[in-house]
């Protein structure tokens, strides 16, 4: 029923979005499509699209299915099908994707190396599976707690919670 779904996420459906003014630091890992209209510096991985901004400022190692790119990038991009420099878009670093994929729009700006992998290679360079974001649960985790059966226990497990928080 609820939350119990057993599908992936859809690959074409809303977005991640990283807004003006929020800036991240570190590493994104998502299924989803991502739109960064924000600062990003790091790494980011995405079975999906990454959509970088207008508004965008981008210093990372970006691996992904597409890229799009209309803000600033600076690093490595990496993508197994396209990545697209659109006119306000520029690129400073290295690009490496299979040969015809890359597109840039008028106005696009890209300075750096341009490699030409093949389908095998560019599945070596990206990530084969995400990390699981949460742990599971296992019953080792869970703590077991009694209900006291009278008052008078009550109050003993009372004492001995603060006893235990005192030593915290």
């Amino acid at each position: 029923m609820f939350g119990k779904s057993k599908k992936p996420p859809a690959v074409n459906s809303a977005p991640t979005y990283v807004g003006r003014g929020m800036r991240i630091e570190g590493k994104i890992w998502g299924m989803r499509p991502i739109w960064i209209d924000g600062e990003v510096q790091g790494t980011i991985d995405s079975v999906s699209e990454i959509i970088i901004g207008e508004f965008a400022k981008v210093d990372a190692i970006i691996r992904a299915a597409s890229i799009k790119i209309n803000g600033f990038v600076e690093g490595e991009l990496f993508a197994s099908n396209r990545i697209e420099i659109m006119s306000k878009g520029r690129v400073h670093g290295n690009i490496t994707n299979l040969a015809g994929s890359l597109v840039i729009h008028d106005g696009g700006i890209f300075e750096g190396k341009c490699l030409t992998a093949t389908e095998e290679k560019m599945k070596k360079l990206l990530p084969e599976q995400l990390p699981k974001l949460l742990q599971e649960e296992s019953s080792d985790s869970v703590k077991k707690l009694d209900a006291p059966e009278s008052i008078e226990d009550s109050n003993k497990v009372k004492a001995v919670n603060r006893t235990e928080e005192a030593k915290v």
